[in-house]
């Protein structure tokens, strides 16, 4: 506006080239002048356009047929005199609307069934339910007909406060119809669940209804919402035609046929004794054939499978003699055959639970899983052995050492030192200690005897007091000297874990919550719904579900471990 004023100011009418201009900027003024004058009244109303009033009351029409029908005090023969409106389209205007064959009866079985008790007005049954909520949204769809164009209108507030206080009655009714339509009925040893009604319709009735409570809530923001008036006015209006869609597809819902189920002939099923008997041959020979494919493909590797288990009872033995090593008396087969048999057992576990062809798939992956694991479980189970006997000896190792250090300076020898180490300490040191002295004192040189024990421990600080001892006996030195510097290297290194534990800490703590936050969580859930969660866990799904998850919680505990771990 302001540069339309600028430009009818410089172009002054002395000048030769300005009368067009001039004319062209009067006219813009009029246009802008005209166009401020008609916004408000396009962008401000309040009111709804003639269309859509149309389409409000046909569904105004429909609601109150609906609502009518489950009306028990209204005869049947008035129910089937009612013809569809003008305002719902010249296809339909004029034509008889008839009641369907499946309601009366229906209706009656409804007005039976007595379903909430409310103070000053009795048992309400079903039939009064749906015949209240119906209700309901035609009250809606009236209020919404009859709103006044507030924009002229000097009460504005109050008629919009008014508008929406009565919105909100609508909204509450309808929540607590919808509420009491959705519980289920124990009736002695039977429930009924009048989502049921209706042939099935009520579930799909229910849920448009479930929908037409949001927009009614739509309808109550729109009206208090605090954005422009032509923003407020376009979310109310949606809101408000949102709910005639829906009024149209609760009509429709009622009145659509119900779904076909077509049950099949239950002769299909039916068998013969000579049937089933057939039947059982067949998979009884199916059976040995298999048996026989599989005898002869193992005949066929028999002397790969003979070598495999000759080195397989070699690698035993020898984690027999590591295990003894490890001063533990534990027969190898016991873990192996364990583990195999927890694998079996969880496999006939998943696989009745599964049942059919895929549970007899589900045993044989078990069982195949079970024997990879448990093959390499004794191997596991070592090494975890022996890093946590080579942790408790490099806690010991500081204190031997200082023994070590005292004994030499009072005037004793490497393997008296050696001896008292084995006397004055506790195990596991003073064993690896004794066990060097016993060998030494059977003939095995002393050198010889730490070497094993280097080999039986996994210690680093363990194997260069070894090596210095080895070196100190070849060529000569100081130990006393040695084993005061081992010390002072053992005291920093202390240290330096302790603070790598300190700084580490967040690590291990999230691994511990990445595997006891999903059993808490289980518990939580079987506590709150146990018959859910335990019908769940024990079906093929919930087993397949349970398993995996064990694994990846394991899975991630190991990552988040490696994330924490430091190596200097």
């Amino acid at each position: 506006m302001r540069k339309v004023i600028r430009l009818y100011r410089i172009c002054l009418p002395h000048r030769p080239n300005c009368k067009y201009m001039r004319k062209r900027t009067l006219l813009s003024v009029l246009f802008v002048l005209l166009l401020g004058i008609m916004l408000p009244n396009q962008l401000f109303a309040r009111e709804l356009s003639a269309q859509d009033k149309t389409k409000i009351e046909c569904a105004m029409f429909k609601m109150w047929v609906l609502g009518n029908y489950f009306d028990v005090n209204v005869p049947l023969e008035k129910k089937n005199e009612y013809v569809y409106p003008a305002s719902c389209g010249a296809s339909l205007s004029g034509k008889a609307i008839k009641v369907p064959d499946w309601f009366p009866k229906e209706l009656e079985e409804m007005e039976k069934l007595k379903v909430v008790y409310i103070p000053d007005e009795g048992t309400l049954s079903e039939a009064t339910l749906w015949y209240r909520t119906i209700a309901n949204v035609w009250s809606y769809l009236d209020r919404a007909n009859n709103a006044l164009d507030a924009k002229n209108n000097s009460k504005e507030a109050i008629l919009v406060e008014e508008l929406a206080r009565g919105y909100v009655s609508n909204r509450i009714r309808l929540v607590s119809n919808l509420d009491r339509l959705n519980k289920e009925l124990v009736r002695g040893k039977d429930v009924y669940n009048m989502k049921d009604s209706m042939q099935g319709r009520a579930r799909s009735m229910l849920a448009t209804l479930e929908v037409m409570n949001q927009e009614f809530f739509s309808t109550i923001e729109a009206l208090g919402s605090s954005t422009t008036p032509s923003a407020k006015d376009d979310k109310y209006r949606k809101a408000v035609m949102a709910v005639v869609m829906l009024s149209n597809q609760l009509w429709s819902e009622f009145r659509a046929a119900p779904l076909p189920v077509n049950f099949p002939d239950p002769k299909v099923y039916q068998t013969t004794d000579a049937q089933r008997v057939f039947s059982l041959v067949m998979v009884l020979i199916g059976a040995v054939l298999i048996g026989y494919a599989v005898f002869l493909l193992l005949d066929a590797k028999r002397a790969e499978i003979n070598r495999g288990w000759e080195q397989y009872r070699e690698k035993s033995m020898a984690w027999a003699e590591d295990f003894n090593r490890q001063f533990l008396t534990i027969d190898v087969k016991y873990i192996v055959f364990g583990t195999l048999a927890v694998f079996v057992f969880l496999g006939l576990v998943m696989g009745v639970s599964i049942g059919g062809i895929g549970g007899i798939i589900m045993v044989g992956l078990m069982v195949m899983l079970g024997a990879y694991v448990s093959i390499r479980m004794p191997k596991v189970v070592l090494d975890r052995l022996k890093r946590s006997r080579g942790a408790k000896i490099n806690k010991q190792l500081m204190d031997a050492l200082i023994l070590l250090s005292n004994s030499l300076r009072s005037g004793m020898d490497i393997v008296q030192g050696f001896e008292l180490v084995s006397h004055d300490m506790l195990p596991p040191i003073a064993d690896e200690f004794g066990l060097v002295i016993k060998n030494y004192k059977l003939g095995t040189p002393f050198e010889k005897a730490l070497e094993g024990l280097d080999e039986r421990v996994e210690s680093r600080m363990l194997s260069y007091t070894i090596k210095a001892i080895v070196i100190q006996r070849q060529v000569g030195g100081n130990l006393t000297v040695i084993f005061s510097r081992l010390v002072e290297n053992i005291r920093e290194e202390s240290k330096l874990e302790e603070k790598l534990d300190a700084m580490t800490a967040q690590q291990r703590i999230q691994a511990m919550v990445v595997g006891i936050m999903p059993v808490i969580m289980l518990g939580m859930m079987f506590m709150f719904r146990p018959e859910e969660m335990t019908a769940f866990y024990t079906s093929g799904v919930g087993l397949f579900v349970l398993f995996f998850c064990f694994v990846w919680i394991m899975i991630g505990m190991k990552l988040i471990q490696k994330l924490g771990e430091v190596k200097v």
